[in-house]
């Protein structure tokens, strides 16, 4: 009988075992590569990615010197320039200045025919002579008058005072007079023994009061010769006032103060001896004295009050009689003397010269010094010619030989080519940065010289444009003979300097409506920072505030970028191609 077999596999079959063996190895397989691709998917491209950050120029804050220049332009002047004029009145003789000619100090530029001066001046040389002498006549006789005349003055108060002495003395006289008439005739009446009492009493009142009118009149002798002082000190004060001397004039014063004090205490004696006198106060003593004796005498011999009862045979009434009429003579002398004084007064206040007319002469002498010099003057200014005082370029010469010159005709004009300077405008924008002093270069066509900003016009001007302007001169230290007047030149002038100054370049500084700022690239980001400037190169701007040295600035943002856009740097001098579109 026949077994049944297990049939065989068919070759390269595999068993189940096999197969469920092989699918969990192939599913492992499938999960490493799903895997390994996802990791694929994420790394790949960031492998193969580039980076699109855009790049800016950039340029690191340093520090370095900073010079700054103002370059200006401007034609030459000359800062000395002189027109002469003639001198006197004749006829050019020589004239040969030439406008453009170069002149040095001394050339002759015009002579004079001198022929004709004398003749055409003397006339005016004696009208000022005339109109000089004759103001100084009404000067001199108006100030001898006023001499006289404060003399006079002095004389009037002098006279005046003894003409009040003597009326007041004859008016005593007078009443002394009455009085001894009127004593006389009452003494007729009264008896011997009590005439004889009286007279003894008399007499002795009379030796008292002789005595007391000697010291009177030594009081009185001595008032006068203060009163002498005084007059000739108020002489004098009045001279040193006329000629302002106050100093003087004060210690006069105080002298004549002195002895007017002195006057007054020895009134003050004279009123007390007065009154001691009584009736006798107005009576000299020396007749006081002869009437004592006069009449001791009488009593001597026997003499009684009843010889004395006619007036007319009293010796001291005929000497007072006498003494009235003397004085009264004296008193019209002394009146017609003060009348003639004070004519003298009167005379000098008629010959015063006014303030106004001492002007009006001092103008009229002026006016004859200006119209006709002296005649020496004149010829050697003829003489001499007009001659060039400085190098210089004849800038006007109209005239020709034979001109007849006036004084005052303008003859030639010349600049002198030794001091000029370079005539500039600046623009308000710039004139804040000049000062005089300020050193420059100037050229001229190839020529180039020093120079120093001069004087600067305070006015401002308007260009063309209505723009204000300012002027100033830079003068040239080294002119020389290739120095043309009114060519052109320019003129670069040292404004300022800094050394070790922060700096960026020129173009990385903008101008906004309020403030001045620039781009810098900070942690990888564009930003605007405000800055604070000082002066500025051609290539470089001093930063004062807001930077610091090392920050990196963007000279010129590129075109489409603005503050807060990302970036990356690039050196400047890489990065300049595509730079036209910097926002400013």
């Amino acid at each position: 009988m026949r077994k049944n077999k297990m049939p065989k596999r068919p070759k390269g079959m595999k068993t189940p075992e096999q197969r469920r063996r092989q699918g969990k190895i192939t599913t492992a397989i499938i999960g490493v590569l799903s895997i390994l691709s996802m990791v694929a998917l994420v790394t790949v491209p960031k492998m193969t990615q580039t980076d699109t950050t855009p790049a800016v120029p950039t340029q690191e804050v340093t520090r370095q010197d900073v010079t700054a220049y103002l370059e200006v332009s401007g034609k030459i002047k000359s800062l000395k320039t002189k027109t002469y004029y003639s001198p006197v009145n004749a006829t050019v003789k020589e004239y040969t200045a030439k406008p453009g000619q170069l002149v040095s100090v001394g050339t002759t530029l015009v002579s004079f025919d001198t022929n004709s001066l004398e003749r055409d001046n003397q006339k005016a040389d004696l009208t000022r002579s005339a109109t000089v002498n004759t103001n100084q006549d009404v000067l001199d006789k108006a100030s001898q008058a006023r001499a006289e005349a404060d003399v006079a003055q002095s004389n009037v108060r002098i006279i005046q005072g003894d003409i009040d002495r003597y009326k007041a003395f004859i008016n005593d006289l007078k009443k002394s007079i009455s009085d001894r008439t009127i004593q006389l005739s009452n003494q007729a009446s009264v008896s011997a023994e009590n005439a004889l009492e009286e007279q003894a009493a008399e007499m002795d009142q009379l030796n008292q009061a002789a005595e007391c009118a000697k010291q009177k009149e030594e009081l009185e002798e001595k008032n006068k010769e203060y009163q002498s002082e005084i007059d000739q000190l108020s002489i004098e004060k009045s001279k040193v006032e006329f000629t302002g001397d106050k100093n003087t004039a004060n210690t006069i014063a105080a002298q004549i103060r002195s002895r007017r004090g002195a006057m007054e205490g020895n009134q003050a004696l004279i009123n007390e001896l007065e009154k001691m006198m009584g009736d006798y106060a107005k009576i000299p003593a020396e007749e006081l004295k002869q009437m004592a004796e006069s009449m001791a005498a009488a009593s001597a011999a026997g003499g009684s009050a009843m010889d004395m009862k006619d007036p007319s045979t009293d010796a001291q009434l005929s000497q007072w009689q006498l003494d009235l009429e003397n004085a009264q003579t004296t008193l019209g002398e002394l009146q017609s003397d003060l009348a003639q004084e004070e004519a003298k007064v009167d005379a000098a206040d008629a010959a015063e010269v006014t303030a106004a007319s001492r002007r009006a002469m001092e103008n009229n002498n002026n006016l004859a010094d200006i119209e006709s010099s002296s005649l020496e003057q004149i010829l050697e200014k003829g003489r001499k010619g007009i001659k060039a005082e400085f190098n210089g370029i004849v800038t006007k010469a109209e005239l020709f030989a034979g001109t007849e010159a006036t004084q005052g005709m303008e003859l030639v004009s010349v600049a002198s080519n030794d001091d000029v300077a370079v005539e500039v405008t600046v623009s308000k924008y710039d004139y804040g940065k000049l000062k005089e002093g300020q050193k420059a270069q100037v050229t001229v066509g190839n020529n180039v010289y020093q120079g120093v900003v001069g004087d600067i016009s305070r006015v401002a001007q308007q260009n063309e444009k209505g723009a204000p302007i300012i002027t100033c001169e830079v003068d040239i230290e080294n002119p020389d003979d290739n120095i043309f007047l009114g060519v052109e030149a320019k003129a670069s002038i040292l404004t300022g300097s800094e050394k070790n100054a922060l700096t960026v370049p020129v173009e990385a500084v903008n101008t906004g409506k309020d403030n001045t700022f620039c781009y810098v690239l900070a942690d990888g980001v564009i930003a605007r920072r405000e800055v604070v400037t000082g002066i500025s190169s051609d290539t470089l701007t001093e930063i004062q505030k807001g930077l610091k040295e090392g920050d990196l600035v963007i000279p010129q943002l590129p075109a489409g970028m603005t503050e807060g856009s990302p970036a990356k740097s690039m050196p400047a001098t890489e990065g300049q191609e595509g730079a036209d579109g910097a926002d400013s």
